[in-house]
């Protein structure tokens, strides 16, 4: 069907080598370095709360899977103890995580990209991918292609640090990125190269519209209604029918169909709404209530003490229950998220107090597997609105309490003052202490689940 869409000149677009690196099963490989194994051909899961004892299954989330037990297994990052055979077999590995020390592989791999690329041509997308602009970087190396250079990346990788990587190249972001995601993990070196002129080759093969970087499960589910169903399609309908459905990100998803996209790695980028949170997955399914509000109070605490730190204050508040796998509540849900505003505050009983009114609108007796707190509206203009229903004496104290405890615990940790109620059973924020971005590693976790 033809249709009076915008036409795109790749002469004109911006052309530059980018390369998408990704550290293959970057958890699973340091892993099986650190402990003497190939991270290709050793059957190796990094699970949250194993058992300790190979007669007895674990609890958690699988985080990472070596290539092999994914394919032993049929497993993925997003499955569970109760995914795996058991007993366990004798040549599967079980490890707990350590993210401290994957945070520091994560530092030794961008170090040696950094060895290719100045900063400003060296994005970090997550702890294991990353973006490179080599394009003035190809003579310094006697490269005769961006190709050439990725080989030499990849090579030095592997004999440095042990770790495989795959990447895709590109003249921009988008394609590298797809190339990897698409290409480059099936490919016997796992290097895969999409240019302008292979769209049609390449990029428009994609079948599955979630395989292409920026769409989601529910913007495919609403281009399917439309009648989308591949990336051809995408590029071969109405531009103007997916503006009006979309707006500015239909024109953006149009734009990507054919490969075009103008971003560089060098720009800045600003997120609309800053937001500080806190999010854990439980180690068991929590059904006394009392529990899960003593985790609730814990996270509010947390996410109080992470706003004062930067020195904001809220007037947003979320919060999310998320349910034990298979159960489902009376409406269908296997979920639910409240939000509320609230007096501009950074006091943790106000945050819980918020927190426990929402929580109790909802919860009647579900299962509970995982609990989101989420503060958003910040303002740093340093000043604390007293809410006017509440005893101003009473704010004063619990202000004066709460920037007391911040500096008792900046300088001797914070296991050093907690709650009594902590020690209870269902209690998290102790051994939540020791969790680094929520999984073990130290310290530092409980200052930095998340920053929007």
């Amino acid at each position: 069907m033809f249709f009076n869409n915008p036409i795109f000149d790749y002469n004109r677009e911006p052309s530059r080598d980018i390369l998408c690196i990704d550290c293959k099963s970057f958890y699973a490989s340091v892993e099986a370095v650190d402990h003497g194994l190939d991270p290709l051909a050793a059957k190796l899961v990094v699970m949250s709360y194993p058992s300790g004892a190979r007669t007895e299954r674990g609890s958690g989330l699988i985080l990472a899977a070596s290539p092999a037990a994914k394919k032993a297994y049929g497993i993925s990052n997003v499955s569970r103890a109760r995914d795996l055979p058991f007993p366990y077999p004798q040549d599967l590995y079980i490890y707990p995580p350590r993210m401290r020390r994957y945070m520091q592989k994560n530092r030794e791999v961008n170090q040696i990209y950094q060895t290719y690329v100045d900063e400003a041509n060296h994005h970090v997308y997550s702890v294991d991918e990353s973006f490179l602009d080599v394009t003035d970087s190809l003579k310094s190396f006697h490269a005769e292609s961006a190709y050439e250079l990725a080989q030499q990346i990849q090579q030095s990788v592997r004999e440095k640090l042990g770790i495989v990587t795959t990447i895709g190249i590109g003249d921009n972001p988008l394609l590298a990125k797809v190339a990897l995601d698409n290409a480059a993990k099936k490919s016997p070196d796992m290097i895969a190269e999409w240019r302008y002129e292979d769209v049609p080759n390449t990029l428009w093969q994609v079948a599955e519209l979630t395989d292409m970087w920026g769409i989601g499960k529910r913007t495919a589910r609403k281009l399917h209604g439309m009648g989308i169903e591949t990336v051809y399609d995408l590029a071969h309908t109405s531009y103007y029918q997916l503006k009006d459905l979309f707006g500015i990100m239909g024109t953006q998803l149009y734009a990507h169909s054919w490969g075009i996209d103008r971003s560089f790695l060098g720009d800045t980028y600003r997120p609309r709404e800053k937001t500080i949170g806190n999010s854990q997955i439980l180690p068991y399914d929590y059904t006394n209530p009392q529990e899960i509000e003593l985790v609730i109070k814990e996270m509010a605490d947390q996410v109080g003490m992470r706003l004062r730190k930067q020195g904001y204050t809220a007037q947003h508040l979320s919060l999310f229950i998320g349910y034990s796998k298979g159960f489902i509540d009376s409406q269908g849900k296997t979920a639910f998220k409240q939000r509320a505003a609230m007096y501009p505050t950074n006091q943790s009983k106000e945050l819980a107090d918020n927190a426990l009114r929402l929580f109790r609108e909802r919860y009647t007796g579900q299962m509970v597997r995982s609990i989101g707190l989420t503060t958003g509206q910040l303002n740093t203009d340093g000043a604390i609105q007293l809410n006017l229903f509440t005893d101003s004496k009473s704010q004063e104290k619990e202000i004066k309490i709460d920037h007391i405890v911040d500096k008792i615990r900046e300088k001797y940790g914070f296991k050093s003052i907690v709650h009594a109620a902590s020690l209870l059973n269902g209690g998290r924020a102790i051994a939540r202490s020791q969790l680094v971005g929520g999984h073990a590693g130290g310290m530092a976790g409980i200052h930095n689940d998340f920053d929007g």
